[in-house]
């Protein structure tokens, strides 16, 4: 398995998943003989299929959070998976709220899938999960509900997902160090909403941080409008890094970002 990252989607919000104007299958970590699926929102499957990725092949989700564009098809990834729940494998790493539900929330994750997976890890930010070579340290969030972002050790470097957060000077610590850095962005330019970034936000998280690489995802409507590759242009003339818009189908291999 080649050690790479693989974008099934880069949509985000209700609007881009209703209309599918970008696809929201979340995005694959192949590393370390590992696949991890982040992030699995509706049409996961179908987008796997494009990019010629073996859903059956995933050995770890990780769902930041029960909104249903991160966590729409966990239960499909889950079975195809273990083969309809017959081979009981697999991880999943989420959040409370989507293993076990909470209030009038949740779950996400169906009993059955539940009982197909080997494990399962409910995680609030600070917590920490051991595989194999890789550790994934649950991240903080300032969104409307209980999100986590990932840190990703692996032997390479560190890769980090922000999930959805608005931006904080605690999300900015929490990156620190990272190799690669994936940023949530719903809007573009200083156009703010209360529970996600803008582009603005991720210029100066990126600047904070000093990743090799940072890459943006999960566009709202407007910042589609305003066209990801030059949001992406103006962040890393902000930043001073190397930033890549996300987009269906797009492979970029880990040797070449972190190693090289």
């Amino acid at each position: 398995m080649q050690d790479r990252i693989i974008f099934l989607g880069s949509g985000g919000s209700r609007v881009v998943v209703a209309t599918q104007i970008a696809a929201t299958g979340g995005f694959i970590i192949q590393v370390g003989g590992y696949q991890i699926w982040i992030d699995p929102g509706p049409g996961a499957l179908v987008r796997a299929k494009e990019c010629k990725v073996r859903a059956s092949d995933t050995d770890i989700i990780f769902c930041s959070h029960h909104h249903i564009d991160h966590s729409n098809d966990i239960n499909a990834v889950i079975d195809a998976m273990t083969i309809g729940g017959i081979r009981q494998r697999g991880v999943l790493i989420s959040t409370k709220t989507t293993i076990e539900g909470a209030d009038d929330n949740g779950p996400i994750l169906l009993n059955f899938y539940k009982k197909s997976l080997k494990e399962t890890y409910p995680l609030a930010k600070g917590d920490t999960v051991k595989i194999g070579d890789l550790t994934f340290i649950a991240t903080p969030t300032d969104h409307d509900c209980d999100a986590i972002g990932l840190r990703l050790e692996t032997p390479y470097g560190a890769i980090g997902f922000t999930s959805d957060t608005a931006y904080t000077p605690e999300l900015a610590e929490a990156f620190k160090g990272c190799t690669i850095l994936i940023a949530d962005v719903l809007r573009p330019g200083k156009e703010k909403w209360k529970t996600h970034m803008n582009s603005s936000n991720v210029a100066e998280l990126f600047k904070e941080t000093k990743p090799r690489v940072g890459i943006i995802t999960a566009f709202g409507m407007k910042l589609l409008k305003a066209n990801p590759a030059w949001e992406a242009r103006d962040i890393q003339r902000d930043s001073g890094v190397t930033v890549f818009a996300a987009k269906e189908g797009l492979k970029l291999d880990l040797k070449t970002l972190m190693v090289s």
